[in-house]
């Protein structure tokens, strides 16, 4: 199963998947990616996938992407994204995963459901 939660920055979307991973160990959290640098105690394939902005960029262009999205902060643009292996590939093996987005992300998320019940289909 996949549970995303969607809403605006500051709604309470991550407290509720930290939340929900604490009150049932069957699920865990979508890994996502971004180009920030990892902060203290942050461990890549953990906490978040860290790519240069190079590597994302060329992953956006392979079509790894769900979603992604360009994000503006002090000093310059991060990019930030949810790679469809970091999705699929659990689901696959059976883990639940839960997720939030952003008000953006769901548009994507709907387009790539399209994208992938289409392909299944061909």
């Amino acid at each position: 199963m996949l549970l995303v939660l969607a809403g605006p920055a500051g709604s309470g979307k991550s407290t509720l998947c930290d939340r929900l991973c604490l009150e049932d160990p069957s699920f865990s959290r979508v890994v996502t990616t971004t180009t920030r640098p990892p902060r203290p105690g942050e461990i890549n394939g953990v906490h978040y996938h860290f790519f240069s902005p190079d590597e994302f960029e060329r992953r956006v262009a392979a079509g790894e992407f769900l979603e992604w999205a360009q994000v503006h902060g002090k000093d310059r643009f991060r990019l930030y994204g949810t790679l469809a292996s970091s999705v699929f590939e659990p689901l696959a093996a059976g883990r639940n995963l839960v997720m939030s987005v952003d008000v953006q992300g769901v548009e994507s998320f709907r387009r790539a459901a399209r994208r992938t019940r289409c392909s299944r289909a061909t």
